[in-house]
C-alpha cells in the first residue's frame, strides 16, 4: 500500500516538467537569553507543527551542532542519507522563509523587515515610474492602530529628503512633528470667529494677474455662489471679464469685500460696459448669495482683510492647516477647503519642479459634507501636472462613497498602506482589487504594543508589489509621533515650558 502511494507520487513528479528533485532538510532554530524560556518556546513550536500535521525531529549533541553549522544551500557534509529527505523543489520552497522580498531600494522611506527587524528602504515615490504611474497613497486602519503615527513616520522622512508638505488636519496630529523644525514650518489654525489669514484676491504686482490666476479666482467665486449649478462657458467668461475690470479700475486693497462693493457700486452699468448679456451673469443673484461673506454676513469673518498670510507660507516646507474647530460646520469647512486650495495654487504649486505632498488626515470627517469629495478630486486631477502626491487617511475603505468620484480617486492611488484590522480586509480587497496573496498577507499582520520593543506591522502595496513590514522606532521618535493621550499632553506641557520641542522630548524620554 505504501509502495503504491510512493509510486503515485513519483509518477506525478515524472509527468511534471516543472518539477525539480532535491535532497535536503528544513530547520527551525530558536534561542533565548533565558534558558528557562527555551522549553516554553519548544512547546509552542511543537503545537504549531502539530496543527500542520508535521512531525518534527529533534537532533541532539554533536548532531545538533552539525545541523546548525551546515544549514546552507548545496552544503551537505556531515549529513548522512538519514538526515536528508528527497522531495520536489516547490514543496521545499513552501517552507523556506528567507526569501529576497525584503531587498532595499536605492532610496526611499525606511521600514523594517518583520523577521529580523533589519531596516529596509522602499521607494514609494518611484521617480522613474518603473512600478507606479501615480504616487498618490492611502492609509487604512481602525481607531487606535496607529494611522497618524505611520503618517508622521512617512512624512518626516519625505520632509528631510526635501519634499514640501501640506497637511490638512482635523485632529491636531502633526503639531509636535512640525515644531521639531522651528524655522521651516507654518501652522494656520482656524479659531472660531477669526479669519484663516488667506486672501485669494491679493496680488503684490500687476504681473501676478495672469490668465491662470483669473481662472483660479473665477473657479473660487463660482464654488462660493454657484456650487449647486453647472457653470457654462459664457458664465465663466463673464466673471473673468468682471474680475479683470475690477483689478484694472479699482484702487485700494484687493479682497472679496472690495470686489463685492465694486460689483455692487457698478451694478447698473457693469454688464453693459463689459458687453455681457444679463442671461450670462445675474448680478442680483451674485450680490444676494455673496452677502453672507461680506459686511454683516454671518461668514464675513472668514474673509476679513488683515495681513495676507499666504506669502508667509510661501517659503515654508511644512505647512499644517488645523481645522479641528470647524470639522462639524459644513459651510465653514467648505469655505476653508476653498481658501486652502487658493493658497496651494498660489504657493505650493508655483514651482512645478518642486516635489510636494498634500495629506488629508481625518478624511472621513471631511467626507460628511457635500462637494468635499469633488474638491479633493480636483487635487487628484491637478497633481498630475505637478511633481507631487496626494495622501488620504481613512479608518475603513467603506468611508469612501462607492461612486465614480471615489473610483477615480482609488484608481489614481497606487501606494496602499494598511494596518491591522480585527474586522477583516474583505472590503479592502474588493474595492482595491487585491489578490488572494495580498489578502493572506493582510491577515498575517500582528502588532506588539506591550512588549519591551513595541512595534506595528504594516501591509504595503506599491503597484503590483506587496509585503508586510514592521515599524519599530527609538523612544525619542515614538514620543515625537504620539498624537493623543496623557503622554502627548505631558510632552506639550514640557514644550510650553522650554519653547523647544526637541528638548521637551528629551526630558520626557529621560523620565520614562
Amino acid at each position: 500500500m505504501v509502495l503504491k502511494k510512493i509510486q503515485h507520487i513519483l509518477d506525478q513528479i515524472n509527468n511534471d516538467d516543472t518539477s525539480r528533485i532535491i535532497r535536503g532538510h528544513l530547520n527551525v532554530i530558536y534561542w533565548d537569553n533565558d534558558r528557562t524560556n527555551l522549553s516554553s518556546i519548544n512547546a509552542r513550536i511543537k503545537t504549531e507543527f502539530k496543527l500542520l500535521d508535521i512531525v518534527p525531529y529533534y537532533p541532539k549533541g554533536e548532531e545538533r551542532k552539525n545541523y546548525f553549522l551546515n544549514s546552507y544551500f548545496c552544503f551537505s557534509s556531515n549529513f548522512s542519507n538519514e538526515d536528508l529527505y528527497v522531495t520536489d523543489l516547490k514543496h521545499a520552497l513552501c517552507l523556506f522563509i528567507n526569501n529576497s522580498n525584503y531587498k532595499s531600494d536605492a532610496k526611499g522611506v525606511i521600514f523594517n523587515d518583520r523577521e529580523y527587524n533589519i531596516p529596509v528602504l522602499k521607494d514609494v515615490w518611484d521617480e522613474s515610474k518603473k512600478r507606479i504611474k501615480a504616487r498618490n497613497f492611502a492609509i487604512f486602519a481602525p481607531t487606535g492602530e496607529g494611522k497618524s503615527f505611520l503618517a508622521n513616520n512617512i512624512l518626516r522622512q519625505y520632509f528631510e529628503s526635501g519634499v514640501r508638505l501640506v497637511i490638512i488636519d482635523l485632529g491636531g496630529s502633526y503639531t509636535k512633528f512640525a515644531k521639531l523644525y522651528p524655522n521651516d514650518y507654518s501652522i494656520l489654525r482656524y479659531e472660531n470667529g477669526k479669519s484663516l489669514g488667506i486672501n485669494p484676491f491679493y496680488i503684490s504686482s500687476p504681473d501676478d494677474l495672469t490668465a491662470d490666476r483669473l481662472e483660479d479666482l473665477s473657479e473660487f467665486l463660482f464654488e462660493l455662489f454657484a456650487s449647486d449649478m453647472e457653470v457654462t462657458k459664457a458664465q465663466s467668461v463673464s466673471i473673468k471679464k468682471i474680475l479683470l475690470d475690477y483689478y484694472i479700475n479699482y484702487n485700494g486693497d484687493y479682497s472679496l469685500k472690495s470686489f463685492y462693493r465694486y460689483v455692487e457700486r457698478h451694478s447698473d452699468d457693469l454688464l453693459h460696459v463689459l458687453k455681457i448679456h444679463p442671461d450670462y451673469f445675474n448680478i442680483n443673484n451674485f450680490l444676494h448669495i455673496m452677502s453672507e461673506y461680506v459686511e454683516d454676513g454671518i461668514y464675513s469673518f472668514l474673509f476679513e482683510v488683515g495681513e495676507d498670510q499666504t506669502y508667509k507660507i510661501e517659503d515654508k516646507c511644512l505647512i499644517v492647516f488645523e481645522l479641528d474647530e470647524v470639522k462639524d460646520n459644513k459651510e465653514i469647512l467648505s469655505v476653508m477647503l476653498k481658501l486652502i486650495k487658493s493658497a496651494i495654487q498660489r504657493t505650493i504649486w508655483k514651482n512645478r519642479a518642486e516635489k510636494g505632498i498634500i495629506l488629508f488626515d481625518e478624511f472621513a470627517k471631511q467626507l460628511k459634507f457635500e462637494n468635499v469629495l469633488e474638491s479633493v478630486e480636483f487635487y487628484y486631477q491637478a497633481i498630475r501636472k505637478q511633481n507631487g502626491a496626494i495622501g488620504i487617511i481613512l479608518q475603513s475603505i467603506n468611508q469612501l462613497p462607492n461612486n465614480s468620484t471615489s473610483a477615480s480617486i482609488l484608481e489614481n492611488t497606487q501606494v496602499i498602506y494598511s494596518l491591522r484590522n480585527e474586522k477583516g480586509y474583505e472590503e479592502l480587497q474588493k474595492r482595491l482589487n487585491l489578490s488572494s496573496h495580498d489578502l493572506n498577507q493582510l491577515k498575517s499582520i500582528k502588532n506588539n504594543f506591550i512588549g519591551e520593543r513595541k512595534y506595528t506591522e504594516i501591509f504595503i502595496k506599491i503597484g503590483k508589489e506587496s509585503n508586510v513590514f514592521r515599524l519599530e522606532v527609538p523612544k525619542e521618535v515614538y514620543a515625537a509621533y504620539l498624537t493623543d493621550g496623557t503622554e502627548n499632553d505631558l510632552i506639550m506641557q514640557l514644550y510650553e515650558k522650554h519653547g523647544n520641542m526637541e528638548k521637551a522630548i528629551q526630558e520626557f524620554t529621560s523620565k520614562t
